[in-house]
């Protein structure tokens, strides 16, 4: 297995900085892994090549790697290009200006889709409340049969009580009818009892000019006043 160095042993090698080391292995121009590290940080591991090779010998003071760098011809990989200066200071200034283009264009994303994100919102609240109005409409339409149900029990009711209500009416009037029938017969009755007793009166006159009539002549003249 060939040894590897990292991002920042490569740049001291090839005399450039850890950005564009990190650039050629994006674009391919070197080789080299994407691996956590013992802290779990993402780390770039190199496969180094001739021109890394190079710049490790003719260092005066190499860097410090995981034990003595001591590569045997078959752990050198040769990447697909090799760039120069010119191409390492155009890969720096492409990388800040895309850096500055992305800064720009997240800004005027930003400003473009913040009345979005706040129109979203308002759209959010509105669904939630036509939500909450279409689940009170559902309860209130379960609820519907309970609530006809009992409408037709105060119907019925109602009408129960009206019929009673009639009943009673005609009852007091019959009543009243009989109390009228009764008042009319005793003012009758009275009428006849009234007529008896002057019948009475004059039977009892004629029953004493009767007794008058029938006595004997000497007893009018003995006895006027019997």
């Amino acid at each position: 297995m060939s040894r590897t160095i990292s991002v920042k042993e490569a740049a001291a090698a090839l005399g450039i900085t850890p950005r564009a080391v990190t650039y050629r292995l994006e674009k391919g121009a070197l080789k080299g892994t994407l691996s956590k590290n013992e802290f779990g940080v993402p780390e770039w591991r190199i496969h180094p090549n001739k021109e890394i090779m190079a710049g490790l010998q003719n260092e005066s003071e190499p860097a410090v790697v995981n034990g003595p760098i001591n590569f045997e011809p078959s752990d050198v990989v040769e990447a697909e290009s090799v760039e120069t200066p010119q191409d390492v200071e155009a890969a720096d200034e492409t990388t800040e200006n895309e850096a500055r283009f992305s800064n720009e264009f997240q800004a005027i994303v930003e400003q473009c889709v913040r009345p979005l994100v706040e129109e979203v919102k308002a759209q959010t609240l509105a669904i939630a409340e036509r939500d909450r109005i279409i689940e009170e409409q559902s309860r209130q339409l379960r609820l519907l049969p309970d609530l006809q149900s009992q409408a037709q029990k105060e119907r019925e009711r109602a009408e129960e009580e009206r019929k009673a209500a009639e009943l009673r009416a005609l009852e007091i009037e019959a009543l009243n009818k009989q109390i009228a029938a009764m008042e009319e017969t005793k003012q009758e009755l009275e009428e006849k009892a009234n007529q008896a007793n002057v019948l009475v009166s004059d039977l009892e006159s004629l029953k004493a000019k009767v007794e008058e009539l029938q006595k004997p002549w000497w007893k009018k003249w003995f006895y006027p006043q019997e």
